[in-house]
């Protein structure tokens, strides 16, 4: 677990950095994961995180690792700069060149290069002792406040999904496809004005206290006006463990409270709407044991299929509420019943998928929010 740990603050602070390059670079692109963690211009640049209390032959190593790397990669193409940004705890932060002799001191018995090639080298190389994981979080936590005009609380929500859209950059992209792992400020910008396409993994903001997100999420994702838009809002809830139907029910009556429109006589027809519900994963058991509980209390159940084993209905479940047929919800079944619905939708829809651990794949071009969550019950007090 300590060495998980420490894998992931290295992760999230060669993260940061990058996220600190986009914003200090405003008009540049940059790329990610490619020849090296990130570049821009004519800069390639290794981050490295060490906060181990090391020795000064110890902290040496360190250093010749990576820049052994960088060394052989300037030999392949020596028309680029390189940088290795790298924290070693008790070094304090700064930026320097090296001379020949210096990069000798760091290399030690390596002969592998000539005199030639690291005279040529040092011209074209920085070595930066970065700031602590720490500060450089605080750092990126200000530029995304001030950028965005935030508060605290909120930049740090928005820094996971800064965090997970970089993720997803890399991770849809294989080395095959490395050019297509890029970004920009404006990229960062789009994503945040335009909220269609965010995911939230708490993994990116453990510092944040769990009551802490959950109020922040409510705020940048389902805080809306009064007055919503009569849209097609399919709320994924990804089970991977039993969950008492107790918690299922009130999470279903939740969303009908605060997300759907069918009660009052007067509304026009035009004007109401109901949430989809769809419980992946959950056992087929445990969901007709919800929709019966549902059914005693009188809410009217909607899946698409309209007796015992008929077919997936598009016509059924699309049918639109009204003060009449007293719908409030619908449940989606299946994973197939899911992509039908969404290959056929006819008004706006939007997607708010909730997930542990990995979101599952879904294609859809329209809004497409995931939330990380680490209980169930948690998703009734962020909606």
């Amino acid at each position: 677990m300590d060495g998980a740990y420490i894998a992931l603050r290295g992760y999230k602070f060669q993260f940061d950095r990058t996220i600190l390059e986009i914003f200090n670079k405003p008009t540049t692109q940059i790329e990610i994961e490619q020849l090296q963690d990130y570049s821009y211009d004519d800069y390639l640049v290794q981050v490295k995180y060490h906060n181990t209390d090391y020795t000064p032959a110890e902290q040496k190593q360190k250093i010749k690792k990576p820049l052994v790397q960088i060394i052989e990669q300037f030999l392949k193409d020596k028309s680029k700069r390189f940088i290795l940004y790298i924290y070693l705890k008790g070094i304090l932060p700064s930026k320097k060149s090296l001379t020949v002799s210096e990069l000798d001191s760091i290399l030690g018995k390596t002969t592998k290069f000539t005199v030639a090639e690291k005279t040529t080298f040092v011209k074209i190389f920085t070595l930066i002792y970065a700031d602590d994981f720490e500060n450089q979080y605080a750092n990126v936590i200000n530029k995304i406040k001030t950028n965005y005009s935030k508060t605290v609380e909120e930049a740090e929500i928005y820094y996971s999904v800064i965090s997970s859209y970089l993720l997803e950059i890399v991770t849809n992209n294989p080395p095959s496809k490395s050019t297509l792992r890029v970004s920009s400020k404006d990229a960062i910008d789009r994503l945040i004005s335009n909220g269609k396409k965010m995911i939230f993994k708490s993994a990116f903001v453990e510092l944040l206290a769990k009551e802490k997100q959950i109020k922040y999420l409510n705020k940048l994702f389902f805080r809306t006006s009064i007055n919503k838009e009569p849209n097609d809002r399919i709320f994924i809830v990804e089970i991977n463990n039993p969950v008492e139907n107790q918690i299922l029910k009130e999470l279903i009556l939740t969303l009908k409270t605060k997300w759907s429109k069918n009660k009052t006589k007067t509304i026009p027809d035009s004007d109401r709407f109901v949430p989809y519900v769809f419980f992946k994963g959950i056992e087929e058991n445990d969901l007709v044991r919800l929709k019966s509980d549902l059914q005693k209390d009188g809410y009217i159940i909607k899946d698409g299929y309209d007796f015992m084993n008929s077919s997936f209905s598009l016509d059924s479940i699309k049918e639109r509420p009204t003060f009449a047929n007293k719908l409030f919800f619908k449940f989606i079944n299946k994973q197939t019943d899911l992509e039908l619905l969404l290959s056929n939708q006819d008004r706006t829809c939007e997607i708010y998928q909730f997930f542990i651990g990995i979101p599952s794949p879904i294609i859809f071009s329209e809004k497409h929010i995931k939330i990380e969550i680490k209980e169930v019950i948690d998703i009734k007090n962020i909606i």
